[in-house]
């Protein structure tokens, strides 16, 4: 699509969400994806008046449904369409997850990423004359052909790294935000980019994509009073691979009895399922917490994870229990595995 006077090549990927969502014809209150795909296109008719584009229809549904094996999609995709001379990727994703999503393709297409691959979504369906379906859209295909090159959000005003966004609003049009990172950039009449932003190259470089994500992984958010011995069955499944707690303040996890959970990490790092420690609070650091009880979950197993989003922590940890299965770690060696790839950063996801 396009013509001569175009600004650049981009491939834009549609994956569903409320930026292509139409109403139900039989139920106006119900919002759902459109029947075709294709019909996103009358989104933005004049994008052909400015861009070169071509449209890859992936996937159509609500991001609420978005599972691993879609990140593995789409990162497979964009790595599969790496040389065909697109000067950047925009995703079209549903807001839910979409943080989910940004962080686990960065983590798939890795640090050597030589262009910007550019998530956006919508606050409103595009039947909003006043929404922001439409200038999202526009918008992010201005910061694909920016000088970034790393996995991003461009939403409302701002770009942020995409492992390190989380959305904030349901409704408000500046959906997200980075709490432990300021903005790469700022959408104004330019791409405005920081220093913190990763550059393109000035040789592209061949990036290794390393696309999956294990299954099996079981996340609990603590409640005063949760009883650690509701978690046994589940951790004893086979299906269960790793476990995620997440945890009041700093990585503080109860530390006595009878609700200790320090038991239930030890069993389960013994029985090769590892555990992490997240933050309720947004990107709050648990790595060097002074608090007794998140001392004591770090000395029964639990792996900590830094000033990581919880969205963050979660799709990396999927990613490197996977990287243990493809490198064929051995059980009793498995926690040290994956406490090495949590504690380091990989495409700044942490500090």
């Amino acid at each position: 699509m396009g013509d001569a006077m175009t600004k650049g090549r981009i491939c834009l990927i549609y994956t569903g969400g409320t930026i292509g969502m139409v109403r139900d014809p039989e139920n106006k209150n119900e919002l759902r994806p459109p029947q075709d795909p294709n019909d996103f296109l009358e989104l933005a008719p004049d994008l052909d008046k400015a861009f070169d584009y071509e449209f890859v229809p992936l996937l159509n549904k609500d991001s609420t449904n978005m599972v691993p094996a879609d990140w593995t999609m789409m990162a497979e995709e964009i790595h599969r369409r790496r040389n065909d001379g697109y000067d950047g990727f925009v995703v079209a994703h549903g807001t839910d997850t979409m943080h989910f999503s940004s962080s686990a393709v960065a983590f798939a297409l890795g640090p050597e990423l030589p262009f910007p691959v550019v998530f956006t979504g919508a606050q409103t369906i595009p039947e909003v004359r006043h929404g922001d379906a439409r200038v999202n859209l526009m918008r992010a295909f201005e910061v694909a052909v920016s000088e970034v090159a790393e996995v991003v959000i461009a939403f409302g005003d701002y770009v942020f790294r995409g492992c390190r966004a989380q959305k904030k609003d349901e409704r408000r049009f500046d959906a997200f935000e980075s709490p432990a990172m300021f903005p790469l950039g700022f959408i104004t009449e330019e791409i405005v980019l920081s220093p913190l932003a990763l550059r393109r190259p000035r040789v592209s470089a061949q990036f290794r994509v390393r696309p999956h994500f294990a299954a099996g992984v079981l996340q609990v958010s603590l409640i005063p009073g949760l009883e650690p011995e509701l978690l046994r069955p589940a951790i004893q499944r086979d299906e269960c691979r790793g476990l995620i707690l997440s945890s009041f303040g700093a990585g503080n996890v109860p530390n006595v009895e009878p609700y200790s959970f320090a038991a239930i990490i030890r069993e389960a790092t013994q029985m090769g399922k590892p555990v992490i420690v997240t933050s309720q609070f947004p990107a709050n650091a648990t790595l060097h917490t002074a608090y007794q009880p998140g001392r004591e979950a770090v000395s029964a197993g639990a792996i900590a994870t830094g000033n990581m989003t919880a969205s963050c922590a979660a799709t990396k940890f999927r990613w490197a229990l996977a990287l243990a299965e493809e490198e064929g770690v051995d059980p009793d060696k498995l926690k040290t595995y994956v406490e090495t790839i949590m504690g380091n950063a990989y495409v700044g996801e942490m500090d």
